[in-house]
């Protein structure tokens, strides 16, 4: 029994020792070297990286050189050799991921069965001293981990949570009805939540030229869920949008995917259809991933999110993931990168669908000052840095304000919503928004979005209150209780634009600027003015380490001090035996 206990723990130390290697190696990685393009140079370098954890604990256990290239050929040969059948198209990178781990664990634990002299000849346990600073920084660790954890999940748990209320508002009639004329476009919306941003912007680029019939389409009637929690109630369902072209003998001339959160299962071959039928499919951002899954990106060139890059290779190994470009345009199927890409690959659609001059009317009218006519415009390709960490200081430790109120007005435009209900909450990591309002509202181009709260239910609730859009704060809308109402959006610039420079005079430039990141928006030209870090976010988890190692600190002179002497009673060292003598 002692033996097997041996071995068991064994087996754990370098389990725990792999996966730190993966961890600390993987964080050294992506601050020196630039982000892997290709899933198996990906793959390979993470291997190593748990290999080399693995070796490094084996020699703090004092085993021989041998046996430590033994157990390192036992851990990183499985991924080699799976990737093989991937070079050849007959595996995906998740089951290469999937079968990789499993077999390097079974493969551990042959090797140690094989030697088990060797694993269950060291004795159980750590040295005391090691034991007790252990036991010192995993208290120290513990408290921050656990603060992190809570905030984390419930920061990510509010962005896309489904009301709990029925929403028995219906879509407004759009103005002049269908024009079979003009071309017709749906953007799709995901049954557990839709990318705001990804979404609206397409929406307000193609409603506001006012010579697309334009669409936001869903599988059931109820509302769709935006991020921060924005209720959009959908224009019609699938089958509606169907017997509407039917009844106007129309057709479907594009199709838009944002990423959504869980497609709907009948999305694949209504997509199928529509393709089939030389509808322009696009997608923006995650949206690739949708339609990578029909299979209808398979032999082609698309691109996506510069995040979501590496995870795409790994699943859709058949088509060829490109980055560091606005939108890959590869015959009837448009893919566009991360978020606000989706403006440019919307002006493509325009492009193609009602020329160049209606596509730069359109860029204008949005203020969209990058676009690029005719041609996808070169962007940076983006990896992860050191100064990034400012999302997972912001997720777990942010002090607020943390509760932002979003009034919902009539008129407001759908890019001028989207830019707050996003930009405060999946990107900065700043707080949660709430949608309120005295009842269902009409945006700019006709879309009704429905509050979740009364501005009376939710003053007492809200540490900032923001009024989206360039017709409230010319109005004025009133503030909620004794807030004082902010509104962001002046005109004459990109929705987006004053939102991230109040993200960087209220919290920080390093959050603003990462949220530009992940928007895939450039702000060298913003002006970005504020703190240069969260500072006092970064001191909470520091604080709470120094409470955590002291508390084991204390804990542990406590244990030691023996039980028959009474507290304050000297040590028993030679000068205070000396003196009890006397």
């Amino acid at each position: 029994m002692r033996n097997v206990v041996r071995f068991v723990w064994h087996y754990a130390e370098m389990v725990i020792a792999m996966y730190l290697g993966m961890l600390l190696l993987g964080l050294l990685w992506s601050a020196v070297l630039p982000q892997p393009v290709r899933f198996d140079v990906d793959t390979l370098l993470m291997a190593a990286d748990m290999t080399v954890g693995m070796a490094l604990w084996m020699l703090v256990r004092r085993h021989g050189w041998a046996r430590i290239a033994e157990m390192g050929v036992a851990m990183f040969a499985p991924f080699p050799v799976l990737l093989v059948p991937y070079w050849f198209g007959l595996l995906s990178g998740h089951v290469v991921m999937t079968a990789g781990h499993t077999l390097m664990f079974v493969f551990m634990a042959l090797v140690m069965l094989w030697r088990r002299a060797e694993y269950t000849g060291h004795p159980v346990g750590i040295p005391g001293k090691w034991l007790r600073r252990s036991a010192v920084v995993l208290a120290a660790l513990l408290l921050p981990a656990s603060v992190s954890a809570v905030n984390t999940t419930g920061k990510f748990g509010d962005l896309y949570t489904v009301r709990a209320d029925a929403v028995t508002a219906g879509p407004a009639p759009k103005t002049g009805g269908h024009d079979p004329a003009k071309p017709t476009v749906a953007l799709l919306t995901g049954g557990a939540g839709t990318n705001v941003a990804d979404l609206l912007g397409p929406y307000e680029v193609l409603a506001g030229t006012g010579r697309v019939n334009t669409y936001v389409v869903s599988a059931d009637p109820g509302p769709a869920t935006l991020t921060g929690g924005l209720d959009l109630v959908p224009d019609l369902t699938l089958d509606g949008l169907t017997r509407l072209l039917d009844e106007r003998r129309d057709r479907l001339d594009a199709v838009v995917i944002p990423a959504m959160q869980e497609p709907y299962p009948a999305a694949g071959d209504w997509l199928r259809r529509q393709s089939a039928a030389g509808t322009l499919v696009v997608t923006v951002c995650n949206g690739a991933r949708v339609l990578a899954g029909t299979g209808l990106l398979d032999g082609r060139r698309a691109t996506s999110h510069w995040l979501r890059l590496s995870g795409l290779r790994a699943d859709f190994p058949r088509v060829e993931w490109v980055g560091g470009v606005r939108y890959v345009d590869d015959g009837n199927v448009i893919t566009t990168a991360g978020v606000l890409s989706g403006i440019d690959g919307t002006l493509r659609i325009i492009e193609r669908l009602l020329g160049a001059d209606t596509a730069h009317e359109a860029a204008q009218r949005v203020h969209w000052r990058h676009y690029s006519p005719g041609v996808a415009a070169r962007i940076p390709e983006s990896g992860l840095e050191p100064g990034d960490a400012v999302v997972g200081i912001n997720a777990s430790y942010h002090p607020g304000p943390s509760a932002i109120g979003v009034r919902l007005v009539d008129g407001v435009g759908e890019l001028e919503l989207a830019s707050v209900f996003i930009s405060y909450t999946e990107h900065a990591m700043v707080g949660r928004t709430i949608a309120i309002g005295d009842g269902p509202v009409r945006s700019r181009h006709g879309l009704t979005f429905v509050p979740r709260a009364t501005p009376a239910e939710a003053a007492r609730d809200l540490d900032r209150l923001v009024v989206p859009g360039l017709d409230a704060a010319r109005r004025q809308v009133a503030g909620v209780g004794d807030l004082r109402p902010e509104y962001p959006h002046a005109g004459g610039e990109f929705a987006f634009d004053p939102v991230m420079r109040d993200i960087a005079r209220t919290y920080d430039v390093q959050t603003a600027r990462w949220t530009a990141k992940t928007l895939e928006y450039p702000v060298l030209d913003l002006g970005l003015t504020g703190s240069a870090w969260p500072w006092v976010a970064t001191a909470v988890p520091v604080a709470l380490a120094l409470l955590g190692a002291a508390v084991a600190l204390g804990a542990g002179l406590l244990l030691r001090r023996p039980a028959n002497r009474p507290a304050g009673q000297p040590t028993g060292n030679r000068y205070s035996r000396r003196v009890a003598s006397r």
